[in-house]
């Protein structure tokens, strides 16, 4: 069987066995080879998701891959890039049974573990998944304001594997767990639960890349000289971090860039994209055509973003008030939209990424 344009649904079995689909071994693991097993498998077929994405953008206003690596990118007030993932069900996807995302786009050559290279699709929550500091609000670290260290922020702790020994967030959102989260500005923890909204089961865990994360920053982004998307994208990719910080991040949960905001614009009639991307971002409150026609902001709340300032030890980048503007990692007052890799053998197996029918993902 050609797994290319197939995806496995499910699997009926007479007995009660502990069995999971591998995607990428393509094959049924049974972990009780104690019973006798008799098994219907069942496939959809498909296509490979990079590849319609691909594909799509070559005839449709909906994006754009106008930086400097050539990404593909969907933009406008709210595109057809709608995608069910996080879902308790993948053989029934549906509102019901999975989140909402939005698909940012087609990254090209992005660096996984090991080191090879591929071209992914980036994804992030389509609502927030609450609001938490960017880093630790313990008043011991810098006077409670934080820290812009990403490779050891709480928030990075709380959202990827591996810090399940963390009596405080460890691990929480990934392994959709209850305990306690640190609340921000020096004022301890609160319980958390993410029983709900966390990342409900190992087919979704299984389906993110790990990918190294860019982590560079900078200090200088209030002018048209060093603020704008372009800008962005470079100092992302860039060495420009405090003393002592990480410029890369490898992990599987992240958030999105500057540049990820910037580049998602279509603007109007009136306030063109061109005109939007000659401005910097710091100064988008003053151009409301550019950030309503950008399906990644939100009105309703602030986001924090993946970027570290490098002036000071404390100050991370968010979209506050429709602009790019640094505040304390420390700082609770934020809200956190979880984004990431999706693996490049997945497939689309249906759906048009409209909000009616977001793209359904061969998952399981």
């Amino acid at each position: 069987m050609d797994a290319g344009n197939i995806a496995f649904k499910n699997a009926v079995c007479e007995n009660d066995v502990d069995i999971y689909w591998d995607n990428d071994s393509w094959e049924l693991v049974v972990n009780d080879l104690s019973k006798k097993v008799k098994c219907n498998l069942y496939f959809v077929s498909g296509e490979n998701a990079v590849s319609k994405i691909t594909d799509l953008s070559k005839s449709n206003s909906q994006f754009a891959s106008d930086d400097t690596d050539k990404n593909i990118r969907y933009i406008g007030k709210d595109p057809d890039n709608y995608i069910y993932f996080n879902c308790s069900d993948y053989s029934n996807q549906s509102s019901d049974t999975c989140e909402a995302w939005r698909i940012i786009g087609v990254f090209n050559n992005v660096t996984k573990e090991g080191g090879t290279k591929e071209n992914l699709i980036k994804i992030i929550r389509n609502d927030n998944m609450g609001k938490y500091p960017w880093d630790t609000s313990d008043a011991s670290i810098n006077e409670g304001n934080g820290s812009n260290d990403w490779t050891s922020s709480t928030l990075n702790y709380l959202m990827n594997p591996g810090h399940t020994e963390n009596a405080v967030g460890g691990s929480l959102y990934y392994y959709a767990k209850s305990g306690l989260c640190y609340y921000g500005n020096g004022k301890g923890t609160i319980e958390c639960d993410f029983t709900s909204t966390g990342l409900k089961n190992d087919a979704t865990r299984n389906a993110i890349e790990t990918v190294s994360w860019n982590i560079g920053g900078t200090n200088s982004y209030v002018n048209s000289s060093n603020g704008l998307a372009s800008h962005w994208y470079n100092y992302e990719r860039g060495t420009t971090v405090y003393s002592g910080r990480a410029t890369t991040w490898i992990g599987k949960v992240g958030l999105m860039y500057p540049s990820d905001y910037g580049y998602a614009t279509s603007g109007s009639l009136t306030t063109s994209r061109s005109t939007c991307l000659a401005k910097e971002l710091y100064n988008w409150d003053s151009l409301s055509d550019c950030y309503n026609n950008d399906y990644l902001y939100k009105e309703s709340y602030h986001q924090w973003l993946m970027s570290p300032c490098s002036g000071n030890a404390s100050n991370a980048y968010r979209i506050y008030n429709a602009k790019v503007y640094h505040g304390y990692a420390g700082n609770f007052g934020y809200m956190v939209r979880p984004a990431l890799y999706i693996k490049s053998n997945l497939l689309i197996i249906g759906g048009n990424g409209t909000s009616d029918s977001p793209y359904e993902l061969g998952i399981n």
